[in-house]
């Protein structure tokens, strides 16, 4: 059944094609979307977002529709360049996604496109995820910690060098471990993760702020290492200290949002606009 909520500032198109979240599928004017064990449609008109198959406490929760978006973007809004990228994308949210989830999605991410990627994830929950139906649509939920056992399971993902990371990954940490790293500190969950096959610092920095709450969390991939540089180092190569330092200094405590509205601006715009 139908259901609608009211919202505003919010974009569901930003919010779902901005690079943060891969398992989608975009039809003429719906959003067919799975999470974990769900699967649910949404699409929206003007301030209105209407869904089916899912309740409005999991969007809330999920589109972070409990957060004041406009007292964040106020305080990211530090510079003529962040501004057109807010101006550009007002409404485009952090998705708050299952930090197992998020994890092993990023994973699959290294050194791939994003089609590339989401078809990775596709085979993954196909080869050891469970069914689930909705409607008339068959989907497959996310394979759960331990359920990655070896090599055969993900043969069809042609997940390549990923394919270690995802069975030892899943060999060692679990959903609640995850969770569990919302109680430290910024720097030390991000080294907690960095123990783990696999994740880099990128890595640990998307799960730390599309999963677990951190918003100070920039991850620098290669597009905002470029765009760093030649927007707001005058082209200048600097050192990953004196990035950290800049981004939060410049950015503050929600330096991830930043993140966020520039990484899809400077995919969406070239040549990247000078800070000032």
């Amino acid at each position: 059944m139908t259901a609608r909520l009211k919202i505003h500032p919010f974009s569901l198109s930003h919010t779902l094609e901005c690079g943060q979240f891969f398992r989608f599928t975009k039809g003429t004017d719906t959003y067919l979307v799975q999470t974990s064990d769900r699967i649910f449609s949404l699409w929206q008109k003007g301030d209105l977002l209407f869904y089916d198959g899912v309740e409005e406490s999991f969007l809330i929760h999920f589109f972070r529709l409990d957060e004041d978006l406009d007292s964040i973007l106020r305080e990211i809004d530090r510079d003529p360049v962040v501004h057109q990228a807010i101006q550009r994308y007002r409404g485009m949210r952090l998705i708050r996604q299952d930090p197992w989830e998020c994890l092993l999605s990023f994973l699959c991410s290294s050194a791939k496109a994003v089609q590339h990627i989401r078809c990775i994830i596709e085979h993954l929950c196909r080869s050891s995820g469970e069914k689930v139906v909705w409607g008339n649509t068959l989907g497959y939920g996310f394979p759960e910690p331990q359920s990655i056992k070896n090599p055969l399971q993900l043969e069809s993902a042609r997940a390549g060098f990923r394919t270690s990371y995802l069975i030892e990954v899943s060999r060692c940490i679990d959903r609640s471990q995850l969770l569990s790293l919302k109680d430290l500190p910024y720097q030390k969950a991000k080294q907690e993760l960095l123990r783990l096959s696999g994740v880099g610092k990128k890595i640990a920095d998307c799960v730390l702020l599309y999963s677990l709450d951190f918003l100070e969390a920039f991850p620098i991939d290669t597009w905002i290492k470029k765009g760093l540089q030649n927007v707001y180092f005058d082209g200048r190569r600097v050192g990953e200290k004196e990035t950290e330092e800049f981004v939060f200094n410049h950015f503050g405590p929600f330096a991830g949002y930043a993140q966020l509205y520039l990484y899809h601006f400077w995919r969406h715009q070239a040549p990247p606009l000078k800070a000032g």
